[in-house]
This record gives structure tokens, sequence and C-alpha cells, in this order.
């Protein structure tokens, strides 16, 4: 440095550079950073050993544990590239199956050419047949194993009905808000009892049938569904904002009552309502009161009996769930306006074009002051869901089992929804479409409800449909695991094989119970269904009364006092076995054949102890001469063996006198 170059002050000498000082706080070597930071030696050591074990572990090939439990982890690793489904067969007691994989998987070829209405190989069909008793044993093997899962694990199995239960009291608040209006809140009383359908048996031995069906109106909006099938992606959105799709007010279309014929009694029965009749008590989540109107027919002695729609159920469980995700979805589809819809007007003409709503008929009000509304829980935006209702006149005809009886008729009217229809022209109407919920998705896919083939087979018969669809979906996480089609035979098969129940012999049934409305008088009664009375209907009627009898019960306060809940479901033992002919995702993707274990790592079939015993061989029509030959050789053969026996007890008495005579010959020498 030049001498005469001025070198600052001298407390700024040898002092090191501005960088030294310009550090960051979260510098290693700064001083409060150090401070902060400090580690404390015994901390820092479990720190270190921490890391060790752990690589020594998977060092020894041992599996991960669970922090939570301490226990080894089912699986660690999932394959992402694939939508597989999450769970497995839960082999609790590790049991496997008494066929090989090649025989499996024979027969789940046999049973997927059945479901897709294939041919089935002839190679197949063998060993179907071959493997007949394995499979029923181990079916019922299964059965027991499925319902000990269940009974255990029935509160873990239905946890994810909570969130479905929350969104049926939403829409139950709104449906109930419109069965209500314009009902008064009357005090009624009971007024006689009226027998069960089971109790309804006729003195004679009867069947009944439906005939003449005709579809004569359909007013409304109907979805255009060419191919019936659920997305996921469709079903993971419902999973996320069921309650939003479940809370779209649904307005209802109504149809005058058309022109009543002269002849006989009329019966309106809306299929819910035809439902409540046919099913009543079988399950505790069935609706249980509906309104009836007796009425005279002007000009002539015959009545008019109007059943209006049933109240919805406040006891959850299988069938609110199903019915709510159906509605669920029908909103969801009508807001998304990806699809085509025919509109019906009031006189059930077909219209190309769909009116527009009006500024009137909007849910949003164009002169309301500006306020944030949550989207999830008040969509205030959102128009009321599509809806439709079709009309169906169809006789209710009952004949005894001696051709000279007479036939008696009953005149019906029945209103129902239409799921969609096929063709553009509005001309072919499908048969029915049910979302039913599988609560053991592990296990495979449960039979469907009494309830639920009888709605089915109603649907079938009353819009002459040939085919119906059930899509069946996962209750834990709404993923698809089936699209079921159902007909007529097949629904009638499998009522008689899980409930032995004969629709014509229930139809009888029903023609009695409808004789018993002839005596009651003109006006308005509520039929209800109490839990003390289990095999009756009970008749109330309004009384007008300025103190009211203690039996006496207000309409509002009995329909509205309680909130849906699934308390009383889950404290029954209700139980839906698993089928053995359905083969689902879980099957496919596991090759699993349907209500049997799971096949043996090493392949070789498992040897049950337990087998079931052969049948003895039938005896053999007696030949008279055959017999006779063979009874004489019996005593020939008898009569020889006395006979040697005897020589032999001379024989040996011989010896002994010999062997005692030269004994004494012996002692005498």
């Amino acid at each position: 440095m030049e001498p005469g170059m001025y070198q600052g002050d001298p407390i700024f000498r040898n002092q090191p550079s501005y960088k030294v000082f310009n550090k960051s706080f979260e510098h290693v070597d700064d001083t409060l950073y150090t401070c902060l930071n400090e580690v404390i030696p015994e901390v820092l050591s479990q720190e270190l050993e921490g890391p060790s074990e752990v690589f020594t572990s998977y060092s020894n090939d041992s599996a991960p544990k669970d922090p939570r439990t301490q226990q080894t982890a089912n699986k660690s690793v999932r394959d992402h590239s694939r939508r597989l489904l999450p769970y497995k067969f839960p082999n609790l007691r590790e049991k496997y199956s008494a066929l090989t994989s090649h025989q499996q998987t024979a027969c789940m070829r046999v049973l997927l050419a059945w479901q897709r209405n294939d041919p089935v190989p002839e190679d197949d069909f063998v060993v179907w047949r071959v493997t007949e008793k394995k499979r029923h044993t181990e079916y019922q093997m299964f059965q027991k194993d499925v319902l000990d899962y269940e009974t255990s694990q029935r509160e873990l199995l239905y946890a994810p009905m909570k969130s479905i239960v929350q969104a049926y009291r939403i829409w139950h608040e709104l449906r109930m808000k419109q069965l209500l209006k314009g009902v008064p809140n009357d005090t009624y009383v009971t007024y006689s009892g009226l027998p069960q359908l089971a109790q309804c048996n006729s003195l004679n031995p009867q069947t009944a049938s439906v005939e003449e069906v005709q579809l004569k109106r359909i007013v409304g909006q109907v979805r255009l569904w060419p191919e019936v099938k659920l997305k996921r992606d469709e079903l993971m959105t419902l999973n996320v904002r069921l309650c939003r799709f479940s809370g779209i007010e649904t307005v209802y279309r109504t149809i005058p009552m058309l022109e009543q014929p002269d002849e006989g009694n009329i019966f309106v029965l809306p299929l819910e309502s035809l439902m409540m009749l046919l099913s009543t008590g079988a399950y505790v989540d069935l609706p249980t009161e509906m309104l009836v109107t007796v009425k005279e027919t002007y000009g002539s002695e015959h009545k008019c009996f109007e059943f209006k729609d049933p109240f919805p159920a406040r006891n959850c469980g299988w069938h609110t769930s199903g019915l709510l995700l159906t509605q669920a979805y029908q909103a969801y589809r009508a807001q998304s306006g990806e699809d085509q819809w025919l509109t019906f007007d009031q006189n059930g003409s077909f219209k190309d074009v769909p009116d527009l709503p009006s500024f009137k008929e909007l849910a949003v009000d164009l002169q309301m002051d500006y306020k944030l509304q949550p989207v999830d829980i008040e969509s205030a935006a959102i128009e009321p869901s599509n809806s439709n209702t079709a009309m169906i006149s169809w006789c209710l005809r009952s004949q005894g089992d001696d051709d000279a009886e007479p036939s008696e008729e009953f005149q019906m009217y029945s209103s129902l929804s239409l799921a969609g229809v096929s063709d553009a022209e509005g001309a072919e109407p499908l048969g029915c479409h049910f979302i039913k919920l599988e609560n053991k998705p592990d296990c495979g896919c449960e039979i469907m409800s009494k309830y639920e083939l009888l709605k089915a087979w109603l649907h079938l018969k009353l819009l002459k449909a040939e085919i119906g669809h059930c899509s069946r979906v996962s209750l834990r996480d709404f993923e698809p695991l089936l699209e079921e089609k159902l007909t007529l035979v097949s629904l009638e098969k499998m009522l008689h094989d899980y409930y032995n129940t004969s629709m014509p012999q229930l139809l009888s049934h029903l023609c009695e119970f409808l004789k018993l409305f002839n005596a009651i008088p003109p006006g308005d009664y509520l039929l209800r269904n109490s839990v003390k009375y289990k095999d009756k209907f009970l008749l109330c009627k309004p009384i007008k009364e300025p103190t009211p009898p203690p039996q006496s019960f207000k309409l509002h306060e009995l329909l509205t006092a309680t909130a849906p809940s699934d308390e009383c479901f889950l404290s029954q033992n209700s139980y839906l076995p698993i089928s053995n002919t359905l083969c689902g995702r879980l099957h496919e993707e596991q090759q699993l054949l349907p209500c049997a274990f799971p096949i043996k790592t090493s392949g070789i079939a498992v040897k049950r102890r337990n087998k079931v015993p052969v049948e003895e061989p039938r005896r053999q029509p007696i030949n008279r001469r055959v017999a006779a030959h063979r009874e004489a050789q019996r005593k020939k053969a008898k009569k020889s063996q006395k006979m040697r026996a005897k020589a032999r007890k001379k024989q040996t008495a011989k010896k002994e006198d010999e062997n005692e005579k030269e004994m004494d010959k012996f002692m005498s020498l």
C-alpha cells in the first residue's frame, strides 16, 4: 500500500472481510444458530441408533411393522400402475380350497360364460360336473366362515354407512316436505286391523297373475341411456359429494287420473305402495306408513281406492342406502349436462326439444342480496333434478286350481319412475336399474334381498321388458364391482331358491287382501305397520274431537319426531349370504372361484377329513329260487361244520384216554 494513501480508522484494521459478517442466520457457523440447534448427546445417540436398527432389520429381510399396533403389516407395497381392488379375501383361519388351480379356472370360465350368455366349453362343463360335491362342501364351509367374519367385524364393515346416513337425513327432510305439503296435521286413531299378506290365505288354493299390461302415459324427462354402465369417475365424485347431490330437490311429476271404467272397483297403487304391501315386516329399513283415500265412483256403486306414495323409512339400512345412492346418481347425471334427455308433456306426447326454464322457475333469485353461501352445503344455484312418471294400467286376475271356479279381476293403475330409454323415440324403456351396495366386497357379491327381487320383478313385468340392470358398488370406497343383468326367469328362480316365494301365490294373497277394502266406507285413512303388531296393518282414521283419546296421535309428529338413524339396523343380526354364481372384479383379479377358498401356493389340493359320505347302493329285488338255493347251502355248511366239530371232540377225547393208559403203565413199572 502506498504511504500517502489514507488507511482508514485504526479500529477497522486487520479485521475480516464483510462477507464474514454477512452470513445467513441459518448458516452452520453462526453462533445463534448453533446455540438454538444444540443437540443433547443422549438424544443424538438415540437418533444415531434408530437408523442403524432399521437398516439392520431390512438387511435381515424382516417385514416392516405397523408402529400403531407393533404388528407385521399385511401389505406394504401396492402396484398403482393398474386399478386393482385394494382388498382381498379375509382368510383368517388360513383355509385353502379342495380344488386345484386347473379346476377352479375351469369352473370360473363356466360361471363367466353363463353370466355373459356365452356358450360354455364342453371340457370346462365336465370339470364343473365332476367337482360338484367338492364345491358344495366347500360352499357350506365358506358361508359359515363369512357369517362368523361379519358377526365379529359388524361395526367395522358398516362404518362407511355413517356418511350415507348423514346424506339420507338431508334427502329425507326434503322428501317429507314434499309429501306433507297440503296434508293437514290431523289427529288419527286406529279404526281397524287388517292382516298382512302372509295371513291372507284363501279357503281354496288359487294363483294370480298380472295380465293386460298397458303403458298409458309418460310425463317428464327421461334419460337416453343406450348402454347401462356406471363409470368409476362418477362414483368417485358421488363418494366425495354425496351430501350435495342428495340434497338436490327432485320435482316428482304428477299424472292426472285417467278415465275410469264403469265396471268393478279401481285400485290406484303406485309401485312403492305396492312394494309396501308385498314386503311389510321383512326388513327394518322399509316404509311403514302411507295415506289411503276411498272414494265412490260418480254415478255407480263401485269405489276407487287410491293409495298415496308411502312416507320414507326412518330406519336406515341396506335399502335406504341403495335408494339414496340411486337418487344421488340420477341428480348428478341431470346436472352434468352430458346426457340427452327426452321430454314428454302432460298429455304424454313426445317433444323433440325440451322447453327452456323460465326465469321464475330458476333456483337463483336475481333480486336477492349478495351473500356468500357454502357450496357443498347449500347449493341454491342448482336446478331441480329431472324426473319422470309413467302410468301403467294392468289387471290382477286370480284363478283357482279347479277350472270350473270363476276368476276374479282387479283393475289396477300403477305409477313408477323410468330409469331411462334405449331408443331416441322413447318406445323402449329400460326394465329397471338399481344400485346395490356390497357390504362385504372382500368376500364376493351378496345375494339380493327379497325386497329388491320383488321390485325388479314388478318393474320388468309392468314395463314388459326383457332385461333389467343391477349395478353392484362397494360400500367402502364406491368401487364398481359388477354390472348384473336381470331377467324374469332368473328373478323368479332366486325368489324360489333363496326365500321360498312363489309369485303366483304371493299375488293371490294380494287379491285376498284387496277384497277386505270393499267393506271400508269412503274417507281418508292412514295405513301403517307397528312393531307392536308384527302381523297386522293398522288402518287409522282422522278424528275431530276437542279432547282426543290417549291412543291418538298427530300425523306430522309421528312422521318427524325422530331423525333417521341406523341404530335399529345395526342392533339386528341381518345377514345376506354370498352368491355362488356371480363373478365380480374381486374374483377375476384374484382368480378366485365364488364361495371357495384360495388355492394353496403349491398348487396341490387340500384333502378334507369331513368328506361327504358315499351313498350306499340300493338293495336289488329278491329272487326266490336263488334265495332258496343260498339257504340250503347255508344249512348244509352249518351241518358239516357241526359234524367236523363233533369229530374233533371225539379225536381229542380218544387221545386223552391213550395218554392216561400210557401214564398208568409207566407208573406201574
